[in-house]
């Protein structure tokens, strides 16, 4: 499953103050976005429509504000590739903005050199057991062996699935290996693309339940040059 390739793409930023009004209209509904002097928008804990006054910030290009800004842009453009990964994974559209925000914690590098150090880039979480031990070799042509310890602790159960995840960095694309295999199978082969040949591959594990209902935290692999 080819979960996505990325597009880049800027984002505006708003400043706004403390919430001053409720927005109810059973004429337009919910409405969002910056109307007049006014923003609108919908609370992620309650639904419901809220008027902000929108203010312009006193120094919006101080070295801080432009660093930040610049990360932010930086983690949307880059992860957008992850999306539909992160609607599996975390639950939906507002799994999207769960996963971003754990993103933010696998960039290094200072404004404006910006990277991603993947080996801290999460894409599952979940009180599921992890695997202890895990590798991902090469074995011929875009062939990877997967191999994982099948020790499992207070919560886990031999018929877990196993799920795998593989990114190519440069041209954006990752694909999920979804219940490739079961916990308790200790190794997987798994075939890639052949476009991928000689390109280096990041890789991931995590675990789900056989109805699933619960998965594991991601583990980072390691990179594979296939």
């Amino acid at each position: 499953m080819i979960f996505s390739e990325c597009i880049k793409s800027t984002t505006n930023i708003f400043k706004t103050n403390k919430i001053m009004s409720k927005f109810i209209s059973s004429t337009f509904g919910l409405i969002s976005g910056r109307h007049g002097t006014a923003v609108a928008m919908i609370s992620k804990s309650t639904g419901k429509n809220y008027l902000r006054i929108y203010t312009v910030p006193s120094n919006p290009k101080t070295a801080k504000q432009l660093a930040q800004r610049a990360k932010f842009g930086f983690v949307t453009s880059e992860m957008n590739c992850f999306h539909n990964l992160f609607k599996i994974t975390f639950g939906g559209n507002q799994g999207v903005s769960h996963g971003l925000s754990l993103a933010f914690k696998a960039v290094t590098g200072t404004y404006p050199n910006f990277s991603f150090d993947y080996s801290k880039l999460v894409l599952s979480t979940g009180g599921l057991d992890i695997t202890g031990q895990v590798s991902c070799l090469k074995t011929t042509g875009t062939t990877v062996q997967c191999e994982w310890d099948t020790t499992i602790g207070f919560q886990g159960n031999d018929n877990d699935a196993v799920n795998l995840v593989f990114f190519e960095e440069n041209a954006k694309i990752g694909i999920l290996k979804r219940n490739v295999a079961v916990r308790s199978a200790g190794n997987i082969e798994v075939e890639l693309p052949t476009v991928w040949a000689n390109h280096e591959i990041h890789c991931w594990i995590f675990f789900s339940t056989a109805n699933d209902t619960m998965n594991s935290n991601s583990l980072y692999i390691s990179a594979v040059q296939l």
